[in-house]
């Protein structure tokens, strides 16, 4: 992951942190290719989970994103540059929401469109067996509309690098 999508994270984490401590976090896609939001979100967590559906560094559970539920049982949920290489981001999207606890976050960057093909595996070129799409705005705001009430996404570095950020809360029913 590149310094400005960390940087982000760390800021809308820390935003909505306030002075919360002893939080339960749930990374989907945790495993350290090029960088991790791990050792900046860990010292404020009872408990931190990184999940990838492959084994290696800052990977505590081989699961899958869409699958791995404990529902309710998360204060924050955090996906970095995962919804690219998926095509079942949206169920990530909806398996973020059972996770997480009234009044949860949702943080997530993604390769927005225009951004050139990398593998998620090793961070060059995607291997030929590999899924990857970039994300549409449009699209990544439908998502989440369907499960979150309050949610925000950004859309930056459109000539270079484009991402696309997003954060949603998990907002308790009227």
């Amino acid at each position: 992951m590149h310094k400005a999508a960390s940087d982000w994270v760390f800021k809308s984490f820390h935003e909505w942190r306030g002075d919360r401590t002893g939080l339960t976090i749930l990374e989907i896609g945790s495993l350290n290719i090029n960088g991790s939001v791990r050792d900046f979100l860990r010292p404020f967590s009872l408990e931190y989970v990184g999940i990838d559906v492959q084994d290696g560094p800052n990977v505590d559970v081989v699961a899958s994103g869409h699958e791995y539920c404990h529902e309710g049982y998360f204060d924050v949920v955090v996906s970095c540059e995962v919804f690219e290489h998926t095509p079942l981001w949206k169920d990530i999207v909806s398996n973020a929401h059972c996770n997480l606890k009234w009044g949860g976050i949702f943080i997530a960057t993604m390769a927005g469109e225009g951004r050139p093909p990398h593998s998620g595996v090793h961070g060059n070129a995607p291997f030929d067996w590999e899924h990857y799409a970039n994300i549409g705005e449009w699209e990544l705001r439908q998502a989440l509309r369907k499960y979150f009430g309050k949610h925000e996404t950004s859309y930056v570095g459109k000539d270079h690098h484009p991402d696309l950020r997003c954060w949603a809360i998990k907002e308790e029913p009227f």
